[in-house]
């Protein structure tokens, strides 16, 4: 395999992928989704964009209380949150907008709140607002936090944090890579331990499949299973592989780690658009796997 790979930083782990794959990531942090508002760059954007939507919740009415705009709040760092009635008819939950600058970056930070919690989270909300910063990928020493592609939350208390990548690989249109991982109170059974019987059913059931692997597979200290499953249909190779890290229990350090590779039945009907071999899948495999590690500093 010819391939060069960089070093991509994403939550709080490291991840090798081929240098020429495109990617798509998704981001949240304590179940909230991170979003990067890649078009809101200047000062002047950032306060168009924040008086656009007050403007609207001001203009929408609530059935019974008025606006639909409850509060705007100024917080640390020039950030604003704007808090609204989440549903028109409704009472029982305010919605949360909140934007966060990180140096030339805007971030939009949106969930459903109860009205009871709005104190507890709006201080929340301006202690994140305090925690942004920019990141820079390839710097690999940046110290605690969360990685959210170019910027960097400098978060160390236990949430419910969670990233996903997923991997196009250039010039293999119908093979797909995902990657995830995401913070747990409770970890569950191993994937061998949950997958067993079902991976012995479709290894019966369906001609032409067979396990490639069914092991143990730790990644230095992380703790791990990989199940690979490969088989023939109509002349095309498929293939199933799966990777995961059971994790522990409220540990930002240990979340549950996955990563899987699909090929399956598509337009594609050969496999000049994935493998040549199962030992090229193989390889490939391994070189994602066998990179995936916790970021330095980053607990």
């Amino acid at each position: 395999m010819d391939r060069t790979f960089v070093t991509r930083a994403i939550g709080r782990h490291l991840i090798d992928i081929p240098a020429d794959a495109e990617i798509i990531e998704t981001y949240k942090f304590n179940q909230v989704p991170i979003e990067r508002l890649a078009d809101v760059i200047t000062q002047t954007d950032f306060d168009r964009l924040v008086s656009k939507r007050e403007r609207e919740l001001r203009e929408h009415q609530h059935n019974t209380r008025g606006s639909m705009l409850i509060d705007k709040v100024a917080q640390a760092n020039g950030a604003i949150t704007l808090v609204s009635w989440y549903k028109k008819f409704s009472e029982e939950l305010h919605f949360f907008d909140s934007y966060f600058r990180v140096g030339e970056k805007t971030i939009k930070y949106s969930g459903r709140v109860d009205p009871d919690k709005k104190t507890a989270i709006l201080r929340a909300c301006d202690e994140l607002a305090r925690e942004w910063r920019e990141f820079v990928q390839g710097n690999t020493l940046a110290g605690v936090g969360f990685v959210a592609g170019d910027v960097l939350l400098e978060d160390k208390d236990f949430n419910r944090e969670h990233w996903q990548m997923l991997i196009k690989l250039n010039g293999k249109p119908d093979a797909w890579l995902k990657a995830s991982a995401y913070a747990q109170w409770e970890p569950e059974p191993s994937l061998r331990d949950r997958a067993g019987g079902v991976v012995a059913s479709l290894l019966t059931t369906v001609a032409g499949f067979e396990r490639l692997r069914s092991r143990s597979r730790p990644v230095g200290p992380i703790e791990a299973d990989e199940i690979l499953l490969a088989g023939t249909q109509n002349g095309k190779r498929v293939y199933g592989f799966k990777w995961e890290a059971p994790g522990k229990a409220q540990s930002l350090a240990e979340p549950n780690l996955n990563l899987s590779l699909d090929v399956r039945e598509s337009a594609y009907l050969t496999n000049a658009e994935s493998f040549s071999s199962d030992e090229e899948a193989l390889e490939l495999w391994d070189a994602i796997v066998n990179s995936i590690r916790l970021r330095p500093g980053a607990v």
